[in-house]
Parts: C-alpha cells; sequence; structure tokens
C-alpha cells in the first residue's frame, strides 16, 4: 500500500465509531427514500447500488457487523419495494434475488465451531514454511505430432504439496508456435519421467483445479523429500535435464521494510484507487472515458462521496486526510463525473498513480520491444498483514505480462462484492522496471489449496521492453516491502 505522508494519527480499530456507522446507513437509507427517485439501470430498487457499495464499504473495515448491514439493506429494500407498488412498475426482482448479490460479498467471521482456514500448531507452520527455488530451464518435448517447450520458472514445495510454476509453447500440425496459455491438455505429462538424486520416480501433471485458461502449475506427486538435491526431468525420447534444488539463486534480491500507518478507511479508498486504474485498459485509446462509467463502476465511482462520509462517521478515515483529495484528482484525471467527492483535488498524486496516468493518456500504444519469454524468480517477502508473499516467476506472452505470487497464511477466497475489488487480500502490489515505469498488479487467476493460494497477477500496463531488473512494492496497513529483484529473460525458440 502506498504511504501517506502528513497524514495524521488514526485510531486502531477498537476505537471505530460502529454505532455511528450504523446510524449513517440508516440515514442513508432515509435520505434515498424521501429524495428523486428517477428510474435506475440497476437491479432492484432505485438507490439500490447506492445502498450496497456503502454498506459494503463500512463492513469491509469492519465498522458494521454484516449482519447489521444485511438488516439494514433488507428493510430499506422492502420499504423501496412498497413505494414501487404505487409508483410506474419496474423490472421485478425478489428480496432474495436482491440480497444475495451483496451477502456473499459481505466480510464474514467463522461461525462457532468452524474450523480455522489455518490451523494453529505444527501443520500450519509446515504449510507456511517450504522450499522455494529459481529454476529458469526450458525442456524441448516431442511426443508424435506435438512438439514444444515445456519452461520452467520455478520449483515450490509446502506443506501443500511441490509444484513448477511453468509456462509451455506447444506445436502441432494446426497450431502456430507460440509461449502462451493455451492447449495444455495437448503436452504429454504421462510420457515424462521424474527421478531424484535417491532414485525416488515422481509423475508431473496440471495441479488439479487448474483451469485451462491458467494452466502454470505442474503438480509433482507423491511430494519430494524435504533433503534431495536435484531433479532429473525427462521427456519423451530426449535426455533428462537436471534441476538444481539446493538453495542459492534468490539472494540477489533486495528487500527493505518500511512503515505506512493507514487508517481503514485509507486502505480502503487507496484499494478502490488502484482499482480504477487498473480497470482502465478497457477503455478506448487514449485511456478518456468521459462522463459517467457504466456497469458496476457507475455504482462505485457515484458512491465515492456516501463512501468518504460514511467511513468518517465510523471514525475510521479522518476528516484531515489526504487521500480523498486524491481519490477525487483520479477521478479528474480520468475525466470521471459524479463521483460526489467534495473536498478539491488535489496538487500531487503518489508516483505509481501518475505512471499509469501518463501511460493511459498517451495518444499512441507503447512499442512492444520484448519478446515472448519468462524469468525465473524465487523470493519470500516479509509478512504483511498476515500474509507472506513469494514471487515465483515473471512471464510475457501474447503482448500480456503476468507475475506469479504464492500466499500463504490468510485463504483468500475471490469476492469482490458491489465494490469490484477482492477485501479478503488486503494487499496493494505495483512493480517498477528498470526503465523507471510503473505497473499495477491486478489479481487474475488463483487456486487455493490448504492454507495457501498460488496467485497470476497481470500488469497493469504490461512491460514493453526487457527489464535489467524489477522493483515489487507490497503494502499493507501497518507497513510496506520493497523488494528489489533481477531479471535474467529466458526466450524459447
Amino acid at each position: 500500500m502506498l504511504p501517506v505522508p502528513g497524514a495524521p494519527a488514526v485510531a486502531d480499530t477498537e476505537d471505530m465509531d460502529r454505532e455511528g456507522a450504523e446510524t449513517y446507513l440508516r440515514l442513508l437509507a432515509e435520505t434515498v427514500m424521501r429524495g428523486s427517485l428517477t428510474a435506475a439501470a440497476e437491479p432492484g430498487p432505485p438507490g439500490t447500488s447506492r445502498m450496497m457499495v456503502v454498506g459494503h464499504a463500512l463492513t469491509a473495515v469492519g465498522a458494521l457487523d454484516p449482519d447489521a448491514a444485511e438488516e439494514i439493506l433488507a428493510d430499506f429494500w422492502l420499504a423501496m419495494s412498497v413505494r414501487q407498488l404505487h409508483g410506474e412498475p419496474g423490472q421485478p426482482v425478489t428480496a432474495a434475488q436482491w440480497l444475495s448479490q451483496g451477502r456473499a460479498a459481505l466480510p464474514r467471521k467463522p461461525r462457532p465451531g468452524a474450523p480455522p482456514t489455518a490451523p494453529p500448531g505444527d501443520d500450519a507452520d509446515q504449510e507456511r514454511a517450504g522450499r522455494f527455488v529459481p529454476v529458469g530451464l526450458t525442456v524441448p518435448f516431442r511426443s508424435g505430432a506435438i512438439s514444444g517447450e515445456l519452461c520452467l520458472m520455478s520449483f515450490a514445495q509446502t506443506g501443500a504439496g511441490a509444484r513448477f510454476v511453468a509456462a509451455w509453447g506447444v506445436r502441432t500440425p494446426s497450431l502456430e508456435p507460440q509461449l502462451g496459455y493455451q492447449h495444455p491438455g495437448v503436452i504429454p505429462f504421462e510420457e515424462f519421467t521424474v527421478t531424484d538424486d535417491r532414485g525416488g520416480r515422481y509423475q508431473l501433471d496440471l495441479t488439479p483445479g487448474s483451469d485451462m485458461e491458467w494452466p502454470n502449475l505442474i503438480s509433482l506427486s507423491p511430494a519430494p523429500p524435504p533433503g534431495i538435491r536435484w531433479l532429473d526431468l525427462a521427456p519423451p525420447y530426449r535426455p533428462a535435464v537436471r534441476v538444481d534444488l539446493r538453495p542459492g539463486g534468490a539472494g540477489d534480491a533486495q528487500i527493505s521494510v518500511g512503515d505506512s500507518t493507514l487508517s481503514p478507511g485509507e486502505h480502503l479508498l487507496i484499494m478502490l484507487a488502484e482499482r480504477l486504474l487498473t480497470w482502465t485498459p478497457g477503455l478506448p485509446p487514449g485511456g478518456r472515458p468521459g462522463g459517467q462509467p457504466t456497469g458496476p463502476w457507475r455504482a462505485m465511482v457515484a458512491g465515492f462521496g456516501d463512501i468518504i462520509a460514511a467511513l468518517e462517521a465510523a471514525d475510521v478515515l479522518s476528516p484531515l486526510s489526504p487521500v480523498p483529495a486524491r481519490l477525487a484528482t483520479l477521478c479528474a484525471s480520468l475525466d470521471l463525473n459524479g463521483h460526489g467527492i467534495a473536498v478539491p483535488p488535489a496538487h500531487k498524486l503518489p508516483e505509481p498513480w501518475l505512471s499509469l496516468l501518463a501511460h493511459y493518456q498517451r495518444r499512441k500504444p507503447d512499442p512492444g520491444q520484448l519478446r515472448d519469454g519468462y524469468t525465473p524468480l524465487a523470493a519470500s517477502l516479509p509478512e504483511l498483514d498476515g500474509i507472506r508473499l513469494t514471487l515465483l516467476g515473471l512471464q510475457h506472452a501474447q503482448g500480456s505480462s503476468a507475475l506469479h505470487v504464492l500466499a500463504q497464511g490468510q485463504a483468500p477466497e475471490p469476492r469482490p462484492g458491489p465494490l469490484d475489488i477482492d477485501l479478503t487480500f488486503p494487499l496493494s502490489l505495483w512493480l517498477r522496471d528498470s526503465g523507471g515505469r510503473w505497473h499495477a498488479v491486478r489479481q487474475d487467476r488463483c487456486h487455493q489449496t490448504g492454507g495457501e493460494t498460488a496467485i497470476r497477477l497481470r500488469l497493469v500496463p504490461p512491460l514493453t521492453r526487457p527489464a535489467d531488473w524489477v522493483e515489487v512494492l507490497a503494502g499493507g496497513r501497518s507497513a510496506e516491502v520493497r523488494a528489489r529483484l533481477p531479471l535474467s529473460w529466458r526466450y524459447p525458440s
């Protein structure tokens, strides 16, 4: 999370005004009902989205219990439905249908007796520990009419199992050769043989639960014992390639930790701003939408003013915080009006935000000078807000760049909800390349096993040049971590 220089000290979550949060949401419901209720392009009664985004924001920061929010939203729906019966009928939507849209996204506390996501004790310690090794080997293979290259970025072994993070290029008579994400089903994993330095044998396959749109995880079964030094991976009809599993190769990472005292409200607003920055690639060339956004973004952007006021009412956002003014400047820079933010725009924005805005406002796209390739990584970052991230590879294919990470600790289950952000993964991630350009990082795909989650993160915008190094900025509420890592690109033939 980007730090907030000059921000006033904020109280801990214990000092939240939960009564003020509930009162604000009830008063907002009354205001919406008393106001001019024109027809809106949204399911349910007019004002539904406005109530949903504010209710979700208050539950996201812990200022409002999800059950209390659900009760207020249900009362609002019933009152508005009665009004609609006496006016022009709209599209029929039941209370259950409408409430289900927000119920699944409300953060929940574990129910009494429910098993914890990461059991304490030896098992949890085993899952959090692990062996992470950068590999960086390209393994050519051929089986009948199918040929290609299996590109091993890194090896990861934890209590949840062993796997390679990989990419590949596949060639068949009907497919052009390319390093990408398609056609993993044609790779003859069953014909590969894997042997360790002790004579143990293993099988390769796609990790169970992986889908065809993200086949970057290759499981190794059974899991090897912890002390092996290497694996010989032999493709069909070709000599084996040795994968060295001894420690080393990740010590070049330069890691530093700094303080970041964000209030829960600032944390949420910054996440919303970063999501707005990663949404803009869907805009026309030039990155300037002009006027009101459409779809789910219409409700979120239009609700910024209400969200800020609700966070202040709950004492989780100081009226002196500079973040709302920065959010107003960001909306103005993207020509997004109707956001309802009352404070004047700020004169300065964080450097990463400015870097992305400059990218969007260029009239011509950046020329692509980066071939399809990959670079191995294996760097574990210090724990942030209960999550420990390990960087396991950087890949560029078909004009898109992706960072592969493993998250241990909390077990995030994607629940974007009305605010279109995943509040169960409360970290901000940015990447700066050796050319000085910042790239926002957006969660794309994830595969959860036990108390850890493998995640593919898209870079926005993608890399256009083969960077010599990257700096990854990972931030939470209380601290931020910077990791500078040298890159060694591999380009399959």
